[in-house]
C-alpha cells in the first residue's frame, strides 16, 4: 500500500514538472504581461498556443521552436498551436519577428492573412490600418475579406507596405518605423542565426512589391 502511495505520489509530482516545462523561452521581459490570463514574469514557462497581453511600457521576447518574436507594449498575440503549423494570431499592436527558414508559416489578423516565407518581418496593426516592414525574405499580404486582393513583397532590405482598413487598399510607406536591423540581428542571434548577407541598403534596388492573386 505504501508503495502504491508513493509511486502515485512520483507520478504527480513528475506530471506536474511536464506541464510547468517550457517549450520556448523569455528574453528582454518587461512587464506588465500577461499569458493566459495570469500576470507573467521573465520565468513564466510558455507554450505552443499561450494568448500573450502587453500593456503600457510592456515587452517581451519569446523563442519558439527556431522562431523568435518581439511583442511591443499594448499588443496581444497567439502564439502558433503546434511546431507542425507555424501560424500566429495576432490582434493588436506591435510584432518584430524572425522566422525559420524551411517552413512556411502564417500571421493571421482581423483584417489581413500573411503568407511568410524565410522572412524577418514587422508588424503594427492599429484601428485604421496595418503597416508591414518585410525586412529580408518573401510575404504576401493579402485583405482577409477577399484573399485575391494581395500585395506580394519581396525584400532584400527593409521593404514596407501599409493596409488601409476602410479603403481596402495598400500603399508604399517609410520602411524601418517603430523598429531597426540591430534588433533583428539580435533576435536572429537568440536562434543562432545571423540576417542574409543581402540585408544592406545598397540592395534596396532588388525590392519588388507585385499586386495579384497570392502564389
Amino acid at each position: 500500500m505504501l508503495k502504491a502511495c508513493l509511486l502515485a505520489t512520483s507520478l504527480c509530482l513528475w506530471a506536474g514538472h511536464a506541464l510547468a516545462a517550457s517549450d520556448g523561452f523569455v528574453y528582454d521581459f518587461h512587464e506588465p504581461v500577461i499569458i493566459n490570463g495570469h500576470w507573467a514574469s521573465k520565468d513564466t514557462p510558455v507554450h505552443f498556443g499561450d494568448a500573450v497581453l502587453t500593456g503600457k511600457g510592456g515587452r517581451i521576447t519569446i523563442k519558439l521552436d527556431g522562431n523568435v518574436f518581439r511583442l511591443g507594449q499594448y499588443s496581444r498575440l497567439t502564439l502558433p498551436a503546434h511546431e507542425e503549423n507555424i501560424t500566429l494570431n495576432f490582434f493588436f499592436g506591435s510584432l518584430l519577428a524572425v522566422f525559420r527558414h524551411h517552413d512556411h508559416k502564417q500571421i493571421i489578423t482581423k483584417t489581413a492573412v500573411l503568407g511568410v516565407r524565410g522572412t524577418g518581418a514587422y508588424l503594427d496593426v492599429g484601428k485604421e490600418e496595418t503597416y508591414l516592414c518585410t525586412c529580408y525574405g518573401d510575404i504576401d499580404f493579402a485583405d482577409a475579406s477577399n484573399l485575391g486582393n494581395v500585395a506580394r513583397v519581396h525584400a532584400h532590405h527593409h521593404n514596407a507596405i501599409a493596409f488601409d482598413h476602410g479603403s481596402k487598399n495598400f500603399f508604399t510607406m517609410q520602411p524601418l518605423i517603430g523598429h531597426a536591423t540591430p534588433q533583428l540581428v539580435a533576435l536572429e542571434a537568440l536562434a543562432d542565426r545571423l540576417p542574409p548577407e543581402t540585408c544592406s541598403p545598397e540592395n534596396n534596388k532588388f525590392n519588388t512589391v507585385e499586386f495579384g492573386l497570392p502564389r
